[in-house]
């Protein structure tokens, strides 16, 4: 396989990670920041943004999403590793995707739950997403728990 590739996507996969954190740490500020800077360039055509009656409400759904987020990078980066060490075959891999699968459907749920206190289409669609992603996730894992199965029982025969 082309190592470059995998270095080159671990890469990717390290620095959105890293930059998550920070970006996880910072929501409660940029959020507020970012309010004020919309009022201040839409002026009063924004009118009364639901977002600032529920505040801290959508402060804590981003973050439990970006936890959730932050947990499917952390997962993907163990399974980068098994790639570029060329044995991505393994136990772990399936469980990494298990876990994937489930922190998508905490980021649906967390989104659906959102749009009780303030709709926006832009939630449902990324609920849709992360729910598909949590669904394909699933199944992948169980098509690689199958090849390792399959991997273990040709290691043993040989």
């Amino acid at each position: 396989m082309d190592n470059r590739l995998n270095y080159f996507v671990k890469a990717i996969l390290d620095f959105c990670f890293y930059v998550g954190l920070v970006i996880e740490v910072s929501v409660p500020f940029t959020l507020k920041y970012a309010i004020i800077k919309s009022r201040e360039l839409m002026g009063e055509s924004m009118g009364q943004y639901p977002i600032n009656e529920y505040y801290w409400y959508a402060v804590a759904s981003i973050m439990m999403a970006g936890v959730a987020a932050l947990l499917i990078l952390f997962e993907l980066r163990k399974m980068m590793k098994t790639v570029i060490e060329d044995n991505c075959f393994v136990e772990a891999n399936v469980k990494s995707l298990y876990r994937m699968g489930t922190y998508a459907f905490i980021i649906t749920g967390v989104k659906l739950l959102r749009c009780f206190a303030y709709f926006t289409p832009g939630a449902v669609i990324i609920a849709g997403v992360f729910f598909f992603a949590g669904l394909f996730s699933k199944v992948l894992a169980r098509v690689f728990d199958r090849a390792v199965s399959y991997k273990q029982e040709n290691d043993l025969t040989i």
